[in-house]
């Protein structure tokens, strides 16, 4: 891990951090232009997601798990027993995919040459709460995640053995789920994935990528951290 430059330094001693981010950004845009092997930051940001949705589906199957332990059917019997080994079977299941998928993201983030990019990610996300940036969390909102409510999940979520689950709403969150009042079918996962693909260069990957791994915001000159909302305002998703 090597030291920042003179200039960054200055720059972030002086509070221009705005300034020393979007210049970390566009000299690794010039340096990655001459990379034979160019970070993915597509599949970054989506191993992310993942990581989140598995963590958010383990905890619905958890709390579903309990309700089916504890609640008796009509007949005064217990919840049927294969409806509760299966639960317990996709919890098992979802704790390995949890593992592969934090070891595929720091593969991915393994292959980020030390350098500006990884420098500013290095300063962001050193900010525990660096997902509650405004942008972040009007995504979320618009997207029908919890950030739209007065719940608190996204500012409050947080597991000790998942250390990628905070952050903000999958379509395996079980809050939006009861909120929404119906639970989406495999089909309809698909399609709201689909809806919001980071895998894809386009505007809205380009938004969630500069709020994500720098803080920054394209044309505003603000301080990164002080779009920090702590604590955060309810979003409303607007019609425009």
């Amino acid at each position: 891990m090597t030291d920042i430059l003179p200039r960054e330094r200055a720059l972030q001693e002086s509070g221009q951090i705005n300034t020393l981010q979007q210049e970390r950004w566009d000299l690794w845009r010039e340096e990655e232009s001459e990379n034979t092997e160019p970070f993915n930051i597509h599949e970054l940001l989506r191993t992310e997601v993942k990581l989140r949705e598995t963590a958010q589906r383990e905890v619905a199957l958890k709390e579903k798990l309990a309700i089916y332990q504890k609640q008796p059917t009509t007949d005064g019997s217990s919840a049927p027993t294969e409806i509760i080994q299966g639960l317990r079977a996709e919890v098992t299941m979802l704790n390995e995919k949890y593992w592969m998928l934090e070891r595929k993201w720091w593969s991915i983030k393994g292959s980020l040459i030390e350098g500006p990019l990884a420098r500013g990610m290095r300063l962001w996300r050193s900010h525990p709460k660096w997902y509650m940036h405004c942008v972040l969390r009007e995504d979320c909102a618009g997207r029908g995640g919890c950030c739209g409510r007065d719940c608190g999940c996204c500012f409050n979520r947080h597991l000790p053995k998942r250390k990628f689950a905070a952050g903000h709403c999958t379509v395996e969150c079980h809050c939006c789920e009861k909120a929404r009042g119906f639970e989406l079918s495999s089909e309809q996962k698909a399609r709201v994935e689909k809806m919001f693909d980071l895998s894809v260069d386009r505007g809205y990957f380009k938004r969630i990528r500069h709020a994500s791994l720098l803080g920054l915001i394209h044309l505003n000159l603000d301080n990164p951290f002080d779009l920090i909302e702590d604590p955060p305002p309810r979003y409303e998703a607007q019609a425009v």
